[in-house]
């Protein structure tokens, strides 16, 4: 209930706490259409009703979502589609786009990239686990990075806290001030150095250990405005998925796995696209059905949407 009577100083003396934390909590209700100028006492403050206050919460909260969505969508389609044209005309372009065919020459432009790299390195993850191999391999690449003071940004896969090495890895990323997020999908494995170079691979019409190397900086401009996208929905880390900020007690990788199945998409292209294998995507959804009471998916999928899960 909101003590309407007190103000911020008496209220802060009321709960027992400082009048600053009250300020700001006060502060963050107006922002939220909790509370409102009172037209009684010029200056105060009102509450609002409970149900109108959220339900304009809940719209503001979905616009922003349907245009972050957007935004996403938008970039793969324009990933996809260079990706595709690059591929038809095959061999390397005359913007610096060069096309990479195999390991070797992956990890040889990867580790010129990384000593190059003097500001800032973004990747995608999109994995359900490292090898050890590679993280050995990328360990001192990292740890000289750090000390020139690049900044690391990374995304993971919400499944990638599952596997230890992984999560080993991340969290000694995390503890050397990189900053590291997890998300349900990723839609490429992505590095970009600075502003001035990306490699990317797993596009579509990609096959085998190929990946695409981009020198042109409107390109890589447009690959940084696609992971800002997925940053800005990406959960910190914490070392293990968490439903606590749920209100439906849902992890993102459960909520994302009801949402693909729900498009349609079988347990295979689910399971790919979430990093995971057929077997554990299965049993998510078993886990799930029986928390909806559900004997069927069609029927899990009624319920979910009926519980505004997804």
């Amino acid at each position: 209930m909101f003590h309407k009577e007190h103000d911020p100083d008496r209220l802060a003396a009321f709960l027992g706490i400082a009048s600053g934390e009250v300020k700001a909590a006060l502060d963050r209700l107006s922002e939220l259409s909790l509370l409102a100028p009172s037209g009684d006492s010029p200056g105060a403050l009102r509450a609002v009703n409970p149900s109108l206050g959220l339900k304009v919460l809940l719209q503001r909260e979905q616009d922003e979502l349907a245009w972050r969505q957007q935004r996403i969508e938008q970039n793969r389609a324009a990933l996809a589609a260079l990706a595709a044209e690059y591929t038809a005309s095959g061999g390397s372009g005359s913007d610096g786009t060069e096309q990479l065919d195999n390991v070797d020459e992956i990890r040889i432009r990867l580790e010129a990239l990384a000593e190059s790299c003097r500001h800032e390195s973004l990747v995608f993850h999109p994995v359900g686990g490292l090898s050890e191999e590679a993280i050995e391999a990328s360990r001192p690449l990292n740890e000289r990075a750090l000390a020139r003071g690049v900044r690391f940004r990374s995304i993971y896969l919400d499944s990638a806290v599952n596997d230890r090495v992984t999560r080993a890895h991340a969290q000694w990323m995390a503890e050397h001030n990189s900053e590291i997020r997890t998300s349900p999908t990723l839609p490429m494995r992505l590095l970009i150095v600075d502003t001035t170079a990306a490699i990317v691979a797993g596009l579509p019409g990609q096959a085998g250990p190929s990946a695409l190397l981009f020198n042109s900086r409107p390109v890589v401009l447009a690959m940084r405005a696609l992971f800002e996208a997925y940053w800005e929905h990406a959960a910190p880390f914490h070392g293990k998925a968490s439903s606590e900020d749920d209100p439906h007690g849902l992890t993102p990788q459960e909520r994302k796995l009801l949402q693909l199945l729900a498009t349609g998409l079988t347990d295979e292209a689910v399971a790919r696209m979430l990093g995971i294998g057929v077997r554990t995507e299965r049993r998510i959804m078993a886990e799930l059905m029986e928390r909806l009471g559900a004997s069927s998916r069609f029927e899990a999928g009624v319920q979910a949407a009926r519980r505004q899960w997804i």
